[in-house]
């Protein structure tokens, strides 16, 4: 009699784990939908700020981290906050766009894509490697070829890249992303992206820059 108790009582307990993590479950995909339009949203408050910005003179120069040309902008210091939501990345030919967020840990993520800390900031010189989740922001990655474009917006203006194309590898594999001296933009994905479960490899996404405008005032 006991043991057959014991057997009900690790039944009820499986059965109420397993209740709770798919009531989990639900919740973060309901939530995360929610999360990315008001990061789009805070994004969209954020530009019209920088819009709103008076136009810098010898007497009220630009404040830190805003740029006025090209040369000062591959110089110009990034001052990025760990969490903040930088700017919008969109994929014209995926009809798609989600906010850009400082950092790659799972809170950035859950609502958009995430900067990698230390790569070269939005349209500046160097590498700038943005992550994101292969079922939400990058979705259909796969899909873009050489020749399409990728929009980057950050309060410095709108940034023009070109995919030049597309690499696979191992997960724990070092050394995959490339430093340069040239703006270049890396997006990197979980791949297979059909992949059930925690996938394997990573799916790198190279684009080079193409033309940049500044924000109008």
């Amino acid at each position: 009699m006991k043991k057959r108790n014991g057997v009900l009582l690790a039944v009820k307990l499986i059965f109420i784990l397993s209740l709770v993590l798919l009531i989990y479950s639900v919740v973060q995909v309901v939530k995360a939908p929610i999360e990315a339009k008001q990061a789009l949203n805070d994004w969209a408050k954020k530009r019209e700020e920088a819009l709103a910005r008076p136009l810098p003179t010898e007497e009220n120069p630009l404040p830190k981290g805003m740029v006025s040309s090209p040369k000062e902008q591959s110089a110009s210091p990034l001052s990025y906050t760990e969490g903040e939501v930088i700017g919008e990345i969109r994929f014209p030919t995926l009809n798609k766009k989600a906010a850009i967020l400082e950092g790659t840990e799972s809170p950035e993520l859950k609502k958009g894509a995430g900067h990698y800390i230390g790569s070269a900031g939005i349209g500046a010189a160097g590498n700038s490697v943005l992550a994101g989740h292969r079922d939400t922001v990058f979705r259909n990655l796969g899909e873009l070829v050489a020749g399409d474009l990728i929009e980057l917006e950050s309060t410095d203006g709108t940034f023009i890249y070109e995919v030049t194309g597309s690499t696979i590898v191992d997960g724990n594999e070092r050394g995959a992303i490339k430093p340069s001296d040239k703006a270049i933009l890396t997006l990197i994905t979980c791949y297979p992206f059909s992949y059930v479960g925690s996938a394997p490899d990573r799916y790198l996404l190279s684009a080079k820059l193409v033309k940049q405008e500044t924000l109008p005032h």
